[in-house]
């Protein structure tokens, strides 16, 4: 996604990924509100969810789609091909993660909530990975911006190994559907922080090898 990509100039690229990060984690935050917060007002966080989505889903379309007509011409901008590519699939995928957690959280809204200890455990992976998605959001909209750390990815993959220790053992005492659930929303919320910071360590290698000016 170079400048021609983007449709202007090289600031126009990183606003336009930054939004895509902005939708992604919009989507995440309005299904995990729907996860722990079920109110009366799920539907309409869950409208929220599909807006944001449609608009994301949308505009990685557009980028895969780019990438695949630039590629296909041997003088395009390998910048602009490898972006696209890279950025489309990963904010593609954030979409699709959102959607699963979407989905899981508008179906227990008939269910009993999960147990104590599990639930949190959930719910702060949920939080750690909205906030490195927020981080990552603004890591690409600024230079200046602290950038996604290993050590943020590291901390949140730990969180998962040690809820899948407890799901594994049984200690949690969970039915065969409630433990399902836990575990494709913990790896929804791995996955997520993982494609997050795969977006923000490729835009920044986009600013450091940009051409002279």
């Amino acid at each position: 996604m170079s400048a021609e990509g983007a449709g202007g100039g090289t600031g126009d690229v990183f606003e336009r990924v930054a939004g895509l990060l902005r939708l992604a984690r919009t989507a995440l935050s309005q299904a995990t509100t729907v996860l722990f917060q079920p109110t009366a007002k799920g539907e309409k966080k869950m409208a929220a969810v599909d807006r944001a989505l449609g608009e994301l889903w949308q505009e990685a379309e557009d980028l895969a789609s780019a990438g695949l007509a630039t590629g296909a011409d041997q003088n395009g901008d390998i910048r602009t091909v490898i972006t696209d590519m890279y950025v489309g699939e990963d904010v593609g995928r954030m979409g699709v993660l959102a959607r699963q957690v979407g989905d899981i959280a508008w179906a227990r809204q008939t269910k009993p909530p999960l147990p104590g200890p599990v639930r949190e455990a959930v719910r702060g992976i949920g939080e750690d990975c909205l906030a490195l998605v927020g981080g990552a959001q603004d890591a690409v909209a600024s230079p200046a911006a602290a950038p996604v750390t290993d050590a943020q990815l590291a901390d949140i993959g730990a969180q998962h190994v040690r809820l899948c220790r407890v799901l594994l053992s049984g200690s949690a005492s969970l039915d065969v559907v409630d433990a399902v659930d836990v575990s494709v929303l913990s790896r929804c919320y791995v996955e997520s922080a993982q494609r997050a910071a795969s977006v923000a360590l490729h835009m920044a290698l986009f600013r450091e090898t940009a051409p002279a000016s």
